[in-house]
């Protein structure tokens, strides 16, 4: 005679949220690598991208401690990058000084972010002292600091990593020496 082993099963729900900064820093870092093995006039194909998801990388940073640090999150969503990062590290008591790192580059990769998203036709202009003879050849094409291009150099794309990088390790380091505890990788939560 064989027993039947009675089973309880209860219907449980496990919920996480995911979290997809990880994967950003990740497209940075493999970006900024190939610029740096690229030739280069080629490297901005690189550089521009890597810049980019750094910068993409600090707004879902800005998106997990915001929206698990403030009920209302939602409201605060459409506010600037610069103001969303200085809300959460003051809001941390973390002093916010755009005289030093990595405030000073977070500056930098806004103005970056907009030039990149709100791109436009610039007119740029020199003006040159020419011997009328050579009127019809131009010494230099006139350039423009304005322009997604004129961001494009390695140094800035490892400026862009490291502030990102700094910045999540300023606000874990912070909250996890605090009351305010942050999830960051997603963990599943069980519920009956």
């Amino acid at each position: 005679m064989s027993q039947e082993k009675e089973i309880n099963l209860r219907a449980v729900k496990y919920t996480r949220t995911i979290y997809e900064h990880n994967f950003l820093e990740a497209i940075a870092i493999n970006q900024l690598e190939n610029a740096k093995s690229e030739k280069e006039g080629y490297r901005f194909r690189w550089i521009i991208p890597s810049m980019a998801f750094s910068v993409f990388r600090v707004e879902a940073l800005c998106n997990i401690y915001g929206s698990q640090l403030f009920q209302h999150w939602k409201h605060f969503e459409s506010m600037s990058l610069i103001g969303k990062v200085t809300m959460i590290s003051e809001f941390l008591e973390i002093k916010v000084d755009f005289s030093e790192e990595p405030w000073q580059s977070l500056a930098t990769m806004v103005k970056f972010r907009n030039t990149l998203v709100h791109a436009k036709p610039r007119k740029a202009s020199k003006n040159y002292n020419i011997d009328k003879k050579f009127i019809h050849i131009l010494p230099q094409f006139p350039d423009s600091d304005k322009t997604i291009m004129s961001f494009s150099s390695i140094s800035n794309a490892e400026k862009f990593e490291k502030s990102a990088t700094n910045l999540e390790m300023l606000w874990l380091s912070y909250t996890s020496n605090s009351k305010y505890k942050v999830d960051t990788i997603g963990r599943p939560k069980v519920s009956e």
